[in-house]
């Protein structure tokens, strides 16, 4: 089989995610998405309706499919992988359970992404144990979103992950979607540090260019106006579809 086709099949897999996982608070770099992105596919390919599903915490992640889904050379995504697999093993994120909060206080779940790690070089490849509380939140919830993984290939950072992510969630059945994001909430989520305190931050470093790069590189097409309570932007909506 040729790289090409091989390419081709690896970006058609596909990701599954609940909306939980998609509204958490966590911060993430780009390759440590990409990471989890690439265990999502494994989890939903383990859990097949009418087929039984089984929970397997342990995955492999080759340098060769990384680099052939994410478009690099072989020595870029041995590097860009080693570094994400050491940095999300200390990372953790917190789910937030509507139904058991309260309206003085809100019910969170924290915990770690991976628990184990493990280097393959005579496979060129690295093998994570996935914390099985993550587990869940990749698999066939009914209340989840899914795509093949190629639909988010070019994008270049988190952010706009993240925010693909969102509209995803919010994607009615006629492929069209509507959503109301609050600059606050996504500060919050997003963990957004000091240097965006100020909206015009946010705007110039994150909105507009994740706008750009997912109207170019998804078949998304959105638009956004500003929602804005006296001269403060308070919050975003979003209106979008798939293109053709």
């Amino acid at each position: 089989m040729s790289n090409t086709k091989v390419k081709n099949q690896l970006k058609k897999r596909e990701v599954r995610q609940s909306v939980a996982l998609t509204e958490a608070t966590y911060d993430l770099s780009r390759d440590e998405r990409r990471i989890i992105y690439l265990v999502a596919v494994q989890c939903a390919e383990n859990n097949v309706p009418g087929q039984g599903s089984f929970d397997v915490t342990d995955y492999e992640i080759k340098v060769g499919d990384y680099q052939k889904i994410f478009g690099m050379e072989l020595n870029e995504a041995s590097r860009d992988l080693r570094g994400a697999i050491k940095s999300i093993y200390d990372k953790s994120v917190i789910i937030h359970d509507l139904d058991e909060s309260t309206v003085n206080e809100k019910s969170i779940e924290e915990f770690r992404w991976i628990i184990g790690k493990k280097s393959l070089p005579k496979r060129g490849s690295w093998q994570i144990t996935l914390n099985p509380l993550v587990v869940p939140h990749l698999t066939s919830l009914a209340n989840s979103i899914k795509y093949p993984i190629q639909q988010i290939v070019g994008l270049k950072n988190n952010y706009q992950y993240r925010l693909y992510d969102l509209f995803m969630a919010e994607l009615e059945d006629n492929n069209k979607g509507n959503r109301t994001i609050d600059v606050e909430w996504l500060r919050a989520a997003f963990c957004l540090g000091k240097s965006y305190e100020l909206y015009a931050n946010i705007k110039k470093r994150i909105m507009e260019p994740a706008i750009i790069e997912i109207n170019k590189n998804t078949p998304l097409r959105v638009k956004y106006t500003e929602n804005k309570k006296g001269k403060k932007v308070i919050s975003w909506t979003f209106k979008y579809s798939f293109k053709g």
